[in-house]
């Protein structure tokens, strides 16, 4: 990740995160193949997501922040906060729970930031499984580490070949660089609060 400032891209509404995609990608001088290869997913997936007709996977979505070089919380739509950005009030330092930055991710999968802006040094996010969703169907990776408190239901999360299954009430921290995948399932939604460390923090 470099120091230069983020790439312009437009205001993050309901379907913003294509659009950013876009954006970044023609900030940066790419092609769509060239995004493609980067991440290592075909063209048209990158033209659909782009279009806003797929939702990329959390693999995906680590992938693309890399090649763009951009954070992850870059593709977030933006919350609704009840007060003016800059506000001495509470809205400098609460986050209500309807008013959150949130993204969808394919599968059925939903990432809600829990603080007001992004940090530089890692990402404070409640995630949420749908019944039966999976974060990718195959071990993935990407840098940085992780840590993961289930607040209800339960989620299964694969490092390597172990299979480590977390009720309400139990965490784990390892290293992104792991090959990793989380699934949920069960017939009921699931609920976690994870702090994604960025790489050169841990």
């Amino acid at each position: 990740m470099t120091d230069d400032p983020l790439p312009e891209a437009p205001a993050r509404g309901p379907t913003g995160l294509g659009k950013r995609v876009a954006a970044y990608r023609t900030t940066r001088g790419l092609k769509v193949s060239e995004l493609a290869r980067a991440v290592g997913v075909s063209s048209s997936l990158i033209s659909q997501i782009e279009r806003q007709q797929s939702q990329p996977s959390v693999s995906t979505l680590f992938a693309l922040a890399e090649a763009l070089d951009v954070p992850v919380d870059a593709f977030f739509e933006e919350g609704h906060p009840g007060r003016p950005a800059g506000d001495a009030g509470e809205g400098q330092y609460v986050v209500r729970r309807g008013e959150r930055s949130k993204i969808d991710i394919e599968g059925g999968l939903r990432w809600e930031r829990l603080t007001p802006l992004p940090l530089d040094s890692f990402d404070f996010l409640e995630i949420v499984y749908e019944p039966g969703t999976e974060s990718h169907p195959q071990l993935y990776r990407h840098p940085g580490t992780e840590m993961v408190l289930v607040l209800d239901g339960r989620l299964d999360i694969y490092i390597g070949f172990r299979r480590n299954e977390l009720s309400a009430g139990d965490s784990i921290h390892f290293p992104s660089s792991l090959p990793h995948r989380y699934v949920n399932p069960t017939d009921k939604e699931t609920r976690a609060v994870t702090v994604l460390l960025h790489e050169q923090y841990y």
